[in-house]
């Protein structure tokens, strides 16, 4: 299985709006750069590892290590936090991990491609749907098709894309450490 719809809805009325005005898009385009199978979309970087002592080594290399996960910006945290608790409390989450808002221009896409790293493959990967018409998140066994506040969980080690519809798509990624086997029957 590559991927399954949560029996839960959350609440993004308040992240809808926020993400309208705020100037944190593309803060840290690194995920963009090269030929990166997300050069179409923009990102915000909610919560990671502390990028600020790697930006001032001038030094990136060891920024995808293990660590514990910070918040980046304090008002998205008021708003995501009580999302990504109800998300983790549903899904029996024992850590908290990264936290990454994605947005697509109308028919932008995101190539197919595997993450990897410590970071994807500690963590499971929770997808929730903050504005969309029409896209589709791509795997080989077939795609999600997500309607706002839907939360799926999915499997970021096989190939998976995004191909957009005609208006803009914007996707939150949270990422919580479970234990798989306690938690199979809450999905």
């Amino acid at each position: 299985m590559q991927y399954h719809k949560l029996n839960l809805t959350v609440d993004i009325e308040s992240l809808q709006k926020e993400l309208q005005t705020t100037e944190l898009w593309d803060k840290y385009p690194f995920r963009r750069l090269d030929d990166s199978p997300h050069a179409e979309m923009t990102d915000i970087w909610v919560r990671y590892n502390d990028i600020q002592p790697y930006l001032k080594a001038g030094d990136l290399s060891q920024f995808n290590c293990e660590h514990d996960s910070v918040w980046y910006d304090e008002k998205l945290k008021k708003i995501i936090k009580p999302i990504a608790n109800k998300i983790m409390h549903h899904v029996q989450g024992e850590r908290l991990g990264g936290i990454l808002i994605t947005k697509l221009p109308p028919y932008g896409k995101i190539k197919p491609h595997t993450d990897s790293g410590w970071h994807a493959g500690y963590y499971d990967k929770y997808y929730v749907c903050v504005k969309d018409s029409g896209s589709k998140f791509v795997f080989d066994d077939g795609h999600i098709e997500p309607s706002e506040g839907d939360v799926w969980w999915f499997d970021n080690s096989q190939t998976h894309a995004v191909e957009n519809g005609n208006k803009e798509r914007i996707a939150m990624i949270i990422c919580i450490k479970t234990d798989k086997e306690s938690c199979l029957g809450v999905y």
